[in-house]
């Protein structure tokens, strides 16, 4: 017997505002319209009240002269434009930020490995400085470095000498420092070469000790070719550069003066026109041509002789420099000059960023190393590793998965918080565009300009940490 079969029913179609899909797509299209409505009515509000006070919305004020010096960074003059200003200012800002960030974290690990120390009087130490500093506004503190530490030390003719190093006084410290003369610009190229073939070495070392079984990492092997390359670079840098043709100095007063390549052949110096010669050895010469002092040319190409008395000097000798120096500070007059300055505003905020950052990192690597099970150190000590080793090849290595994340946000914080630097006078990002929105009146260019720097600048740092991230997780096969 036959079953009957019940005839088919069309499928209905779900319609499309029952859909999860399409109400989801449909959703997101009209965030996107109500955004975009937005944008365009307060574009109109912000176009109708320029406008009503007879403005216009434009980019030219970048290219007028900004008629004020920036005391630090790269070199700016007051005709110079409001665009190389703002470029001044990222400049200081990325200085402060970068090497912030560096100190920082090194500073931090270090006072999160003591917190966990088993001495008593480290850990109190360590323990102390987190509270103290982690709960004092970061204004105060980089008043007190500033104001109440850096600006307290001995003047600058009782600078207070470290031998081989350098002097500290209220100017500032002056760093004991190598630079890389004229004659030294060839030896960069090698030095990038040096640095590649170091990178291409370890890689291989490094893959080839793997494929043995072996958990040694190339960075031995790597240092010692940059290093013979380096060295071989800077070897063939010294027997075959010579100093430019056509060269010539400006002499005043006697004993000071400018030495100088004269780009225009017109025997003046013309600032951004003239390349000034930096670290070449100059010889004062006296009418009758004996030699009655020698000096060194400056970052800028000055030079200036000290303690001829009466004497005068009537020209200048040069003398070929070697690619690199160790230029070192000394007192001339009343004033230090050789070696690398760093004027009092970037040493107290660069200090109050660094210790105050560097207490909430502090915590994060406790917690980091604290969520490492305890197991890992029983089977480290059984194996026979030291604490330090143990640390350092097992425990850091599993705490940074988590101590990264929140480290982020961290680095973040330092470049935003060097904000603050208008209160110490340190002329960064926030503090050149003050100026030249207090000089132009253009308000609105400058936050948008303002808001997209600081938001590149985090951008970078976010995408360079989620990198390092990623190569530190663990990878699930």
């Amino acid at each position: 017997m036959s079953q009957a079969t019940l005839p088919a029913t069309p499928q209905q179609s779900t319609p499309f505002y029952r859909d999860v899909r399409m109400i989801g797509i449909l959703a997101q299209v009209a965030f996107v319209i109500i955004i975009i409505l937005v944008g365009a009515f307060l574009l109109n509000n912000v176009r109708a009240g320029l406008r009503a006070n007879g403005r216009v919305f434009s980019w030219n004020f970048l290219n007028q002269t900004a008629g004020f010096e920036i005391a630090e960074g790269p070199t700016f003059l007051t005709s110079d434009t409001y665009r190389r200003a703002f470029v001044v200012g990222a400049i200081n800002t990325l200085r402060v930020a970068g090497i912030g960030i560096v100190l920082a974290t090194l500073l931090g690990v270090t006072i999160g490995i003591a917190r966990l120390s088993t001495n008593w009087l480290v850990r109190t130490l360590a323990t102390i400085y987190v509270e103290i500093i982690r709960n004092t506004p970061l204004l105060v503190q980089l008043f007190f470095w500033y104001f109440a530490v850096i600006l307290s030390l001995p003047d600058i003719r009782n600078a207070i000498n470290m031998p081989g190093l350098g002097m500290i006084s209220n100017r500032g410290v002056q760093l004991s420092w190598p630079f890389i003369t004229v004659t030294g610009s060839g030896w960069r190229i090698w030095l990038l070469g040096a640095l590649i073939a170091a990178v291409l070495v370890g890689i291989w070392q490094r893959r080839r000790l793997r494929a043995q079984g072996k958990l040694v990492g190339g960075f031995g092997v790597a240092s010692l070719t940059f290093l013979l390359v380096a060295v071989i670079g800077y070897g063939v840098t010294y027997l075959t550069a010579d100093l430019p043709a056509n060269m010539t100095y400006e002499l005043r007063r006697g004993d000071r003066g400018t030495l100088y390549v004269d780009a225009n052949a017109n025997g003046a110096y013309d600032n951004n026109v003239d390349r000034p010669l930096a670290f070449v050895l100059v010889n004062l010469l006296a009418e009758d041509g004996s030699m009655l002092a020698t000096t060194r040319t400056d970052n800028e190409g000055a030079f200036i002789f000290t303690d001829l008395g009466e004497q005068q000097g009537e020209s200048i000798t040069w003398e070929k420099p070697t690619p690199v120096i160790i230029s070192r500070p000394q007192m001339q007059g009343f004033n230090a000059r050789g070696g690398l300055p760093i004027k009092p505003e970037y040493a107290g905020l660069l200090l109050g960023l660094v210790i105050y950052t560097a207490a909430f990192i502090s915590e994060i690597v406790r917690a980091g190393i604290n969520s490492v099970p305890k197991g890992q150190w029983e089977a480290s000590r059984a194996l026979g590793l030291n604490a330090g080793a143990t640390l350092r090849m097992v425990v850091l290595p599993q705490a940074l998965r988590v101590a990264i994340p929140p480290m982020t946000s961290q680095f973040l914080n330092l470049t935003k918080n060097s904000s603050l630097a208008v209160a110490v006078g340190y002329p960064d990002l926030f503090g050149v565009s003050q100026t030249i929105l207090n000089q132009s009146g253009a308000e609105l260019q400058i936050f948008v300009m303002l808001m997209g720097t600081y938001l590149s600048f985090s951008l970078i740092t976010s995408a360079f940490t989620n990198w390092y991230n990623r190569r530190m997780s663990l990878k699930e096969r």
